[in-house]
């Protein structure tokens, strides 16, 4: 099977999230995408998280409708911080035969270089990089490209939209946006 994995904090998922998983599924020409919460992201400890299980959730809401995405909780049931090698090591033990699309923002690609061992995860994987705002950075490894509608959406944004109380229709799935209503997230 060719499957995308779609990592991320998803603190919330947001139509950007959605709009990228169906650009590389079709560009691609994927069998499925799997949206990955991070459990313990130790480039993001910098800031209080919702947790785990609460990120995981709001990512099977937002996916639940969508034949072409599944959710996975790999990253999360995993203890210690959640390096991306590791779950490529984990889903290829799982699923030997898949082959593995890495789906980052363009804007994420020269961080790449700063993860855990880094060359042995961009020789186990093919990258993909969908456009966000900026240029696509020079990186020592091969890249695949897929352009998507452009989505001027973060979600250090959208939480400040919540926080603020703020209108976030159509940026967030309704659902979602129910759910994190209904758990108090993003409140002061």
């Amino acid at each position: 099977m060719k499957v995308g994995i779609l990592g991320g904090t998803f603190d919330p998922i947001h139509i950007g999230h959605l709009i990228a998983a169906s650009s590389v599924y079709e560009a691609l020409n994927l069998d499925t995408v799997v949206f990955m919460p991070a459990g313990d992201p130790w480039q993001k400890r910098d800031r209080e998280l919702s947790t785990g299980q609460q990120r995981l959730e709001m990512v099977k809401i937002a996916t639940s409708d969508d034949d072409r995405f599944q959710a996975s909780d790999i990253e999360i049931m995993r203890t210690g911080p959640t390096y991306a090698i590791d779950t490529v090591r984990e889903w290829k033990r799982l699923n030997p035969s898949d082959e593995l699309f890495w789906i980052v923002g363009s804007d994420a690609l020269s961080g790449i270089p700063s993860w855990h061992e880094w060359e042995e995860f961009v020789s186990e994987v093919t990258v993909v990089a969908v456009n966000r705002v900026g240029q696509i950075a020079s990186v020592p490894f091969n890249v695949v490209s897929v352009e998507m509608p452009e989505v001027r959406i973060s979600a250090t944004q959208l939480r400040d939209r919540f926080i603020n109380k703020l209108d976030t229709k159509y940026l967030v799935p309704e659902k979602v946006s129910e759910y994190i209503s209904e758990q108090g997230l993003y409140q002061e």
